[in-house]
């Protein structure tokens, strides 16, 4: 009987440190994806900033500041001020720089070592959804033509390329729960391609170029201090998120 009892309390001590190994294993993913908004400072501003901004059809429109050190041949609509490498222009870059060291810093849950596809990645909510937090893989990030990527919950969410961010057409993005989009941030360490027909939505944040594609949709900025950023007949608006309001 008491060889059987020493066997049982061995069961139950190998069982404890499973539950106990898994346990800590789930507190580290939730701690890989804790996510914290970077201080955007001037950048916040502009819907568009660019060392090169090319825009060659009519039909643009900037809901917020422009930026840029060679213009476009055709001029967009822009409810904002234009900089032209003036001072609050160079003010902005360096405030660029310095969020973007902020969000590539920030632990993250890897979806993969290499390429990905967003709509299609299942983090334990269904594919494509996600929930705040900070996430990277080791290549592109891509969002396959005619599909969704759900965000869901009020919170920052932080999206680390180890390569492009591609999304092609027809794409959009579904908000649950008082998402804003202020608080969506996107740094790639390739350049980014946004399909045509597409909603985005989030700040991009990326040097090495943005393009987005005709009749697209960007609830966000398209920052890329350093970089080339076109357009093609795209609304561009930069978002507000709501105060909160305490109880």
């Amino acid at each position: 009987m008491f060889p059987s009892k020493n066997i049982f309390n061995q069961m139950m001590r190998r069982s404890l440190l499973v539950i106990i190994g898994f346990a800590a294993l789930l507190l580290g993913a939730s701690q890989a994806m804790a996510a914290d908004a970077p201080n955007l400072g001037t950048a916040g501003d502009f819907g568009v900033l660019a060392d090169s901004y090319t825009n060659t059809l009519a039909g643009t429109v900037i809901d917020g500041d422009l930026g840029y050190t060679t213009g476009p041949a055709v001029t967009p609509t822009v409810s904002g001020t234009t900089h032209v490498a003036d001072a609050p222009y160079e003010q902005a870059g360096d405030d660029q720089t310095a969020a973007l060291a902020d969000l590539t810093g920030q632990v993250s849950l890897s979806l993969g070592l290499g390429a990905v596809n967003l709509n299609e990645v299942n983090i334990g909510n269904g594919p494509g959804v996600f929930t705040p937090g900070c996430y990277s893989s080791g290549g592109a990030m891509n969002i396959t033509v005619g599909t969704t990527v759900t965000l869901s919950g009020s919170g920052v969410y932080i999206f680390r390329p180890g390569g492009a961010l591609t999304t092609e057409a027809n794409t959009s993005f579904i908000l649950v729960g008082d998402v804003c989009e202020a608080d969506v941030y996107w740094a790639p360490e390739g350049a980014t391609t946004i399909g045509a027909d597409t909603q985005f939505v989030g700040n991009i944040l990326d040097p090495a170029g943005i393009t987005l594609g005709a009749n697209t949709t960007l609830l966000g900025r398209a920052l890329a201090f350093g970089g080339t950023v076109t357009t093609d007949k795209n609304l561009i608006t930069v978002p507000v998120c709501p105060a909160i309001v305490a109880n």
